[in-house]
């Protein structure tokens, strides 16, 4: 990339220099000398280990430091470079940075984004159409680090699969970075113009280590509280880049011993390596985690490239490790869309498969770099006629791959508007045996041939239908409370539906049974978080949210007397922590019979519904994909009872419990002996990968709950 970067020293005031545009002379390149092999070793090093990672993760665990090393070294020279700039003219120009930053990185950045737009309308299903393409828009924009971390506290968003551009989001970092970092050295330069070259030095140096001292401890106390939108987020990330900045700020080390460089050079090796094989997806980050990998880069930069029997050299100048540093950039930018696409390719998930991946990514990156990096770098038609020229060329490539991904995204939308209709006219014709109906006990067998090959709604409209209305009527701390179906003056019964989003479902089946019942019926819900004791596997911020919920919520029923039936539902797959030699089954036992007593006397009745079946990942697409193919989804993409029903928690909990707590078990409106097929009676069953039900089918099973709850009622009376 840069060339050689050396110690400088800020003029006080410019060279006066004639008879060229100031826009054509600061666009000129300046000298350039040889690269550093170092450097070029460090990104060989950095992509290496995220090409790992994402291939062989249990090889390096905490490969994903190969970008905290990318941080580092970008910071030093991009900094590096504004100083030289400072140094030969007393002052940086924004445009003229901006535009070589825009040749250097957008054109293989943007035609990766098209590349991935084309292979999505090739190869993916229109289920995950929406969520690609809303993330291809992102990083083009380069604000994808932003969308994840929302993504990231958005515990439905949080089930996406992994889009093909969701690598973006450390580029996104560094743009981000670019825009704001020569505006700050550019003030620090203007504020101190007329000093000695000294002080103007100093100047720089204190604006940016109070930036970059800024950013490190927001780092570690928002990676603490919420570790999950930390790990993408601008603030909690430019320190490490602000570090790598620093360094070029420092006086170099040429006239050190070589023997000691080459010590800190390994000892900067070393540091990466550990952080590498120690680090996990456990491991908080970026935080006070992330210096370990960072010095560690910033150590091998500042030794160099010392000369001598121990030095490094032997191992970071070979002519492969070169090369791969060369061409890292584009192996970044590939590797992460074939590792993506290729399960909509080929079959076969093994070695060969990922190290036919691996070879790709290297041999797409050499052709990126011989024949789009390069000469859009280095074009005379870019670098000769100023920067205006190339920042409004950036502009139309970008807009360009922008309205790609906004027509995709259009189709989506036109798309899912007819079946919204083809739904409704279905759902208008109250089709017997529709739904849950086919699988009434009462009523077996329950046929219907003209519901052949139906699919209501389609998993692409699914995803875009809310579950039954539900309005606020009471906030209290975590507590939020709903009211859902029909609202009678005087209520036969009030009835709260507590859990997390596999409460939530059963909304719409609950909604026939309050108007059947003239009931009230509320909702105390949070996603993620059951109403059990046991200590759920979140971090920072939602744990301490969870945890506080699940306190308030018997604290809200003591004081509301008049709900005295509380149905209880959860994902059955929630994961908690398990105490001592307690296996983690048993400690959800545990824990929701704990919660059920902390439940007040005014809760008299306490119905467990069991867990929904739990299906594979990939039924929205496969059922997607039936459907293309005019096969029947419900046999194609079904699932083994065993795999998709496994023991329940809650099932289990209740059975032991005192007559205050009764269980409700559905699984026949979902499995035969067998089987858990994804469509029943022609109505799509699941929304997600989450295994949400839809909103239809949950209303569909409405009078079947009502049929369960009337013979409880029965035995309360």
């Amino acid at each position: 990339m840069e060339g050689q970067l050396r110690h400088v020293t800020l003029r006080s005031s410019p060279p006066q220099r004639r008879g060229r545009p100031a826009d054509a002379r600061r666009e000129a390149p300046a000298p350039r000398s040889d690269l550093r092999p170092e450097i070029q070793a460090l990104r060989a090093l950095a992509v290496a280990l995220v090409l790992v990672y994402h291939l062989w993760p249990a090889v390096v665990p905490g490969g994903f430091v190969g970008v905290d090393v990318f941080f580092a070294i970008s910071g030093f020279l991009i900094t590096s470079l504004l100083l030289r700039e400072a140094e030969r003219t007393g002052s940086v120009s924004l445009r003229a940075f901006w535009a070589r930053r825009a040749r250097r990185i957008l054109p293989a950045a943007l035609l990766t984004v098209l590349v991935c737009a084309l292979a999505t309308v090739a190869l993916v299903p229109l289920t995950r159409w929406g969520q690609f393409f809303t993330e291809m828009r992102a990083s083009t924009a380069y604000v994808q680090n932003w969308q994840l971390a929302g993504d990231a506290v958005d515990y439905l968003a949080a089930a996406n699969a992994p889009s093909p551009v969701q690598h973006y989001w450390s580029l996104s970092i560094e743009e981000q970075f670019y825009l704001v970092w020569p505006v700050l050295i550019a003030v620090a330069l203007r504020v101190s113009r007329g000093r000695p070259a000294r002080a103007r030095r100093r100047a720089v140096a204190a604006v940016l280590a109070a930036a970059t001292g800024g950013s490190l401890v927001y780092s570690i106390a928002h990676t603490a509280a919420d570790p999950a939108a930390a790990y993408f987020v601008t603030p909690t990330r430019a320190w490490e880049l602000g570090a790598g900045a620093l360094l070029a700020l420092a006086a170099p080390l040429d006239r050190s011993p070589a023997a000691a460089r080459a010590a800190l050079s390994w000892v900067g090796l070393a540091a990466i390596a550990v952080a590498a094989l120690a680090y996990s997806h456990a491991t908080p980050f970026p935080g006070h985690a992330a210096l370990l990998p960072v010095l560690g880069a910033l150590a091998v930069i500042r030794a160099g490239l010392p000369v001598g029997r121990w030095s490094p050299a032997r191992v970071m100048t070979p002519r492969p490790v070169q090369f791969l540093g060369d061409v890292s950039y584009s192996v970044y930018l590939w590797h992460w869309p074939l590792i993506i696409f290729a399960p909509f390719v080929v079959a076969a998930d093994g070695a060969v498969t990922k190290v036919a991946i691996a070879a790709g990514s290297i041999l797409a990156a050499w052709v990126t770099k011989r024949l789009v990096e390069d000469p859009a770098r280095t074009t005379p038609l870019l670098t000769r006629r100023g920067a205006r020229v190339t920042l409004a060329a950036a502009g139309a490539a970008t807009a360009a791959v922008l309205a790609v991904t906004v027509a995709a995204g259009s189709h989506v939308t036109h798309q899912v508007r007819a079946e919204e209709q083809a739904t409704e006219r279905v759902l208008a014709a109250h089709p017997r045996c529709f739904g849950a109906a086919a699988r009434d006990p009462r009523r077996r067998p329950c046929e219907n041939p003209s519901l052949e090959g139906t699919v209501v709604p389609t998993p692409l409209q699914a995803a875009k239908r809310d579950n039954a209305p539900c309005g606020v009527i009471e906030r209290v701390s975590t507590v939020t409370v709903c009211a859902f179906g029909p609202r009678p003056a005087h209520p036969a019964r009030t009835v709260a539906l507590v859990g997390d989003s596999h409460a939530v479902h059963w909304r719409p089946a609950f909604e026939r049974i309050a108007k059947a019942r003239r009931w009230r019926a509320l909702s105390i819900t949070r996603s993620g978080c059951p109403l059990s004791a046991a200590k759920p596997q979140l971090q920072g911020r939602a744990l301490a949210r969870c945890l506080q919920w699940k306190r308030e919520v018997p604290r809200w029923l003591a004081v509301h007397r008049n709900v005295g039936t509380v149905f209880v539902a959860q994902h059955s797959g929630s994961r908690d922590t398990a105490r001592g030699g307690q296996d983690a089954f048993a400690a959800q036992v545990a824990g929701l019979r704990s919660a059920w007593h902390t439940l007040p006397a005014s809760v008299e009745h306490v119905v467990v519904l069991r867990d929904t079946p739990t299906m594979p990942g990939t039924t929205p697409t496969c059922v997607e994909q039936a459907i293309s193919d005019h096969r029947s989804a419900a046999t194609a993409c079904d699932a083994p009872r065993s795999a998709a029903l496994p023991p329940d928690p809650a099932l289990t909990a209740a059975r032991d419990e005192t007559a205050r707590v009764r269980s409700i078990d559905l699984s026949r409106y979902f499995c035969d002996a067998r089987r858990c097929p994804p469509v029943i009676g022609g109505a799509l069953v699941y929304k997600d990968v989450e295994s949400h039900l839809t909103d239809v089918y949950a209303a569909t099973l409405g009078p079947f709950v009502r049929r369960e709850v009337d013979a409880l009622m029965r035995d309360w009376h």
